[in-house]
């Protein structure tokens, strides 16, 4: 690996195991010019914990995690397993490696399913045949954009992204807008 990749990145301010020495250095280097980093990321992951637990509590059994990294140390499938044991998870990414990783930890885990795809495309996600066979959209579903809009232009039109995912949505679900009426 000679480029640190920022699904690692994270994973390393996680605490986790699936990152590599250039990643360090770099996570490095940015704690030496911001040393709330780690705490940021930390604070982050708390978040989507009490996120999917509250979706759960509320039903939801489909989560579509967009910009997902790699899923570990308490991501979605682990959070939702304990709180409802029938949710399904699609983690979509577009770092191959992040995608490699994810696949490779989650091979033998049913309920999820990992998709190589960039979540500014979302009829590229939402058409994919994986998605399709993954997750019921004709069922509620949470679609999950936690700590990604910032690396998304405001020349990409991030309110029409999240527009087009919510449209794909049935009531009940829950996209980071109000419920339709």
């Amino acid at each position: 690996m000679t480029s640190p990749s920022v699904a690692r990145v994270y994973d390393y301010y996680l605490g986790g195991s699936h990152n590599f020495e250039v990643d360090r250095a770099f996570a490095d280097r940015v704690l030496d010019a911001l040393p709330e980093m780690a705490a940021v990321a930390q604070a982050n992951r708390a978040f989507l914990r009490r996120a999917v637990h509250h979706l759960c509590a509320q039903g939801i059994r489909q989560f579509l995690d967009l910009g997902s990294g790699i899923p570990t140390v308490g991501n979605v499938h682990e959070v939702a397993a304990t709180a409802c044991d029938d949710a399904r998870v699609l983690y979509v990414d577009n770092d191959p490696i992040a995608v490699a990783h994810s696949r490779a930890l989650l091979d033998d885990d049913p309920s999820t399913a990992v998709l190589a795809a960039d979540l500014t495309d979302p009829r590229r996600v939402l058409d994919d045949p994986l998605t399709r066979s993954h997750l019921d959209l004709t069922q509620p579903v949470a679609v999950l954009l936690v700590s990604v809009l910032h690396f998304v232009p405001d020349e990409a039109d991030p309110a029409g992204i999240i527009a087009a995912y919510a449209a794909a949505t049935v009531p009940g679900s829950h996209c980071g807008r109000q419920p339709r009426e």
